[in-house]
């Protein structure tokens, strides 16, 4: 039975929320959106035997602070880079998923030396994105215009959030009742 820790501390001027086990060399392990450290669950136990293993719920999401500003990729790698400061980690094997990659790549390309291995999954470049967009695209992926629109999170009543939140929580995949009842509370805390 592997234990899991839930911890916060103060890094990069916010409070960042972790999960953490095992011991050996680090991995982190950056979600994606909506998500957060709980999409992890599986593979934190299945690492642990082997690996130090940090999870952090990024900024915005979780458990971490939700400031007005810094979600650019730089800043949020920043948040990384300061977290395993403050842990006393130095070389890691990093994995990101989705925006968890984006932050992973940004990572990687201003800090190098901190990063041993990278693994970036279910990503596709924002520079593919942007060159490739059009009509069909951007309705497909109409999430990123959308999280582009300036004071957001006071723009939305209660209702349209709900609203918003629905086909992402529902629509993806079948979950258990658990499951189902974190994410609304992540995702309401997000949005």
């Amino acid at each position: 039975m592997t234990t899991i820790h839930r911890t916060t501390c103060r890094a990069n001027g916010i409070r960042q929320f972790y999960l953490e086990a095992g011991a050996g060399p680090p991995v982190i392990l950056l979600h994606g959106f909506p998500e957060t450290s709980f999409a992890w669950r599986f593979q934190i136990p299945a690492l642990a035997p082997y690996y130090r293993v940090i999870a952090p719920d990024l900024r915005g999401y979780g458990e971490t602070d939700k400031p007005s500003e810094g979600y650019d990729k730089r800043t949020m790698a920043n948040d990384i880079v300061e977290l395993l400061k403050t842990l006393g980690v130095g070389r890691v094997a990093l994995v990101g998923h989705d925006r968890g990659a984006r932050v992973a790549t940004r990572l990687v390309k201003d800090h190098p030396d901190l990063v041993d291995r990278l693994v970036v999954m279910d990503n596709v470049p924002t520079r593919i994105v942007a060159r490739e967009m059009n009509a069909k695209i951007a309705r497909e992926y109409w999430f990123f215009m959308f999280h582009q629109i300036a004071d957001l999170r006071g723009g939305l009543d209660r209702r349209t959030r709900i609203h918003l939140a629905s086909p992402l929580l529902f629509g993806l995949v079948p979950r258990s009742d658990d499951d189902l009842r974190r994410g609304v509370r992540d995702l309401r805390e997000v949005l």
